[in-house]
C-alpha cells in the first residue's frame, strides 16, 4: 500500500482546516463556534486518514518494525511535550499570568501535539534509530 497523491491531498487539507479553525478561535469574536468544531472535526478526521497511511500505521510492505518504533516515540515525545504545556498553561492560569478560553486552550494544545507529532516523525526518520 503506497501513499498516493489523495493520501498527501488529504494531509494538506487536513492540517488546512485545523490551523485555519485555531486562527479564527484565536482572531474572530464574531464567528459561530459550531464552524470551529465543523472545521476541526473536518480537519481532524482528514489528517488521521492522511497520517495513517503516510506514517505506517497500516499495514503494508514498507512497515516494519523500524516504522512502528519510530513511530511510537515520537507519538510518545508528541504527549511529553504536550503534557508539559499543559503544566506550564496551569501554573500561569494559577498565577494569573495568562487568561484564555477552554476552546483556545484546546485548540493550542491540539496544535502543538500534531506538530510535534510531525516534527518528531521526520527527525527520527532522519536520524535512522532511536536510543
Amino acid at each position: 500500500m503506497k501513499t498516493t497523491k489523495t493520501d498527501k491531498i488529504m494531509m494538506g487539507l487536513g492540517m488546512v482546516l485545523c490551523i485555519s479553525a485555531v486562527a479564527l478561535l484565536m482572531t474572530s469574536e464574531i464567528i459561530d463556534i459550531v464552524i470551529i468544531l465543523a472545521l476541526v472535526v473536518a480537519g481532524v478526521t482528514s489528517t488521521i486518514t492522511g497520517f495513517s497511511k503516510y506514517f505506517g500505521y497500516r499495514e503494508s510492505p514498507r512497515t516494519d518494525e523500524r516504522t512502528r518504533k519510530l513511530s511510537a516515540f515520537a507519538t510518545t515525545y508528541s504527549w511529553f511535550i504536550t503534557f508539559v504545556l499543559v503544566n506550564i498553561l496551569f501554573l500561569l492560569d494559577y498565577f494569573g499570568r495568562l487568561t484564555i478560553t477552554v476552546s483556545q486552550t484546546l485548540g493550542l494544545l491540539f496544535f502543538v501535539m500534531l506538530i510535534t507529532l510531525i516534527y518528531f516523525n521526520m527527525y527520527f526518520k532522519r536520524k535512522g534509530d532511536v536510543k
